[in-house]
């Protein structure tokens, strides 16, 4: 009997200037009636979307989100779902939400992000928050997304701040696999994984980074911009999803979690989070894929947080820091994925070292 299923990718991903142009075709073929869904950022292009989805022919109904994935949202969306396929147009909380009511329903979902701020657009995995924002579980699901477009005609219009934290979010995923990989590297699909991460990091994000935000900041749909955004949603998604049931969760996101249970939802992204939970892991360890002192530098250079202190945490040196500290270390995989020891004592010290240093800039 099997012991591993791989669901590895979307069923087709279009990336490039007018892939957004293929929903019609692609709704004419899987039928209708589709159900759209939407968040603020996605309204305008659900809106022309769903005009051009009427005129091929296929009925579309709009319903639009707002807040976190939660198992609430999650049922609303499933009670108006009908027999067609789901359409979901934003960031990651409507694309993952959206994610788990079609596969709760069995149908066909299509995701069209409007930012690049998580992987969110590939993975079939939604992440459940409680509706202030706190982390909750990774939800697997049964089916691959049937289709991603990745148009940067309609990514280039969201904030440079989005692209920053889906960056960072990226990177979050290679100083993982990197570190994890330094226990076992398993299986062939857990070294492709590893591959991924070390090219689309050194060739991609840390080459073309700082271009890709300037693009962005001139609604450029440039080709640096275009390689950016791919490699926060496509190559931060294969690698996850031909890596994670391998290389367990490590500081980066340990430390996002654990944040995400006492900062402000609405004010602190996910890829912020987890590039102040890079910063602690080039602290604690001894051999770091980046030094701190680069990373620090490249993440201020992109306008991301590099203290904890931006973010709102005050007191780190205090109970506050000590617990938000030992909330990472229980989220921390321990056995596949830190080669070292760590303990919550030694993660608070990485904290408060990582706003010393941010004071010293």
């Amino acid at each position: 009997m099997s012991d591993r299923l791989y669901r590895l990718a979307p069923g087709e991903i279009h990336v490039g200037q007018g892939a957004i142009d293929k929903l019609p075709e692609i709704t004419t073929q899987l039928g209708g009636p589709c159900l759209i869904i939407h968040d603020a950022g996605g309204r305008e292009t659900a809106a022309e979307s769903s005009s051009r989805i009427a005129e091929a022919g296929v009925e579309a109904r709009t319903l639009p989100f707002a807040g976190e994935c939660t198992e609430v949202a999650i049922d609303r969306i499933c009670a108006e779902i009908s027999s067609g396929p789901l359409l979901a147009f934003g960031g990651g909380k409507v694309l993952d939400a959206a994610k788990a009511a079609a596969s709760d329903r069995h149908v066909s979902c299509i995701t069209v992000p409007t930012s690049a701020a998580t992987c969110a657009a590939y993975t079939p995995l939604s992440i459940l928050h409680e509706s202030d924002g706190a982390y909750v579980v990774s939800r697997r699901l049964h089916q691959p997304v049937a289709a991603l477009l990745l148009d940067p005609n309609v990514l280039v219009a969201a904030p440079p701040r989005l692209l920053a934290a889906g960056m960072a979010d990226a990177a979050a995923r290679a100083f993982d696999t990197i570190l994890a990989a330094r226990i076992h590297v398993p299986t062939a699909t857990a070294a492709m994984s590893l591959a991924i991460c070390r090219a689309y990091l050194f060739e991609t994000l840390l080459t073309l980074g700082d271009g890709a935000l300037a693009d962005n900041e001139k609604r450029s749909p440039s080709e640096a911009f275009t390689r950016a955004i791919e490699a926060c949603i496509v190559g931060a998604g294969l690698a996850g999803e031909t890596g994670a049931r391998f290389f367990g969760r490590s500081f980066s996101h340990a430390v996002a979690y654990a944040l995400s249970h006492v900062v402000n939802a609405d004010g602190v992204l996910h890829g912020e989070a987890a590039g102040l939970g890079i910063l602690v892991h080039c602290l604690i360890d001894p051999n770091p894929p980046i030094p701190f002192e680069a990373m620090q530098e490249r993440f201020a250079g992109w306008g991301l947080p590099i203290s904890f202190a931006e973010v709102g945490i005050d007191g780190l040196e205090g109970n506050a820091g000590r617990s938000l500290a030992e909330r990472a270390h229980a989220y921390l995989d321990l056995e596949r994925a830190i080669p070292f020891d760590v303990t919550p004592k030694g993660i608070h010290r990485g904290m408060v070292r990582v706003d010393e240093e941010a004071r010293r800039t």
